[in-house]
């Protein structure tokens, strides 16, 4: 097996943004930079690119992977792919370097709606330097979003259901592009307020759902006050619990 190749199981956790791998006690860790955090791009557009730089002082290597990105029962889930490219697919980097990664989509199909990709960046663990500590590295992971012309907006409704481990949220997107929720919480009757996200949430793709597990046991029928930013601003809405 590459030993630049990680496991496809292991990547299939990093679906919620840029994930740090592990920390670490050496000044050599984490000289990984990659710009920018997002892409999508409109048909007929195919192609774009990432910058990756070396911040570090000594030589690094780097691998980039593009998954199809789908969720399935309220989870996401990423699949290796063809559609889609990332070229080069492999890099070493000398100090203060930047280098240009294309994404490129071969599919000749059309898109319908929106395909949603993962492009996952990984820096290379170097061999651990006398001194150094424990060294770990960086992965980053790239939400990468191909959209039809005149696709419809994300139309996000919500449910709260209860289970034995508490209440799950769940949100369902009507429309065929993403929706980005941060800054989720809740309110409950009495006015006390259940922070479920402090930063990004997660997305909810078109025609897809996502799920939020709480702590929360609560009987059917309580109100609840759902808040939370998406793509277009601050949202409220408020629902009972079933």
């Amino acid at each position: 097996m590459n030993r630049f190749l990680a496991p496809l199981k292991e990547v299939a956790a990093l679906a919620t943004g840029l994930v740090l791998a592990g920390a670490s006690t050496s000044a050599n860790a984490a000289q990984l930079h990659v710009r920018p955090i997002s892409i999508e791009l409109t048909a007929p557009a195919k192609a774009s690119k990432v910058i990756l730089t070396n911040r570090g002082k000594t030589p690094i290597a780097a691998q980039a992977r593009l998954f199809r990105w789908t969720q399935k029962n309220g989870r996401d889930v990423l699949e290796r792919t063809r559609m889609v490219v990332a070229s080069p697919p492999l890099l070493k980097m000398k100090p203060g370097r930047e280098h240009v990664v294309r994404i490129v989509r071969l599919a000749k199909t059309p898109v319908q709606g929106e395909e949603s990709y993962r492009l996952i960046v990984d820096e290379i663990p170097q061999k651990k330097l006398k001194g150094s500590g424990v060294v770990f590295a960086l992965r980053y992971s790239i939400p990468v979003f191909f959209q039809q012309p005149g696709a419809t907006p994300p139309k996000v409704s919500w449910q709260a259901l209860r289970t034995k481990g508490g209440v799950l949220l769940k949100a369902r997107n009507a429309g065929q592009k993403h929706e980005r929720i941060s800054n989720l919480r809740l309110t409950l009757p009495g006015g006390r307020t259940v922070v479920v996200s402090k930063g990004l949430a997660g997305y909810v793709l078109g025609n897809s759902g996502r799920v939020w597990k709480t702590r929360l046991h609560l009987k059917a029928g309580t109100r609840l006050t759902i808040r939370g930013n998406g793509l277009n601003g601050p949202f409220t809405t408020t629902i009972r619990v079933r």
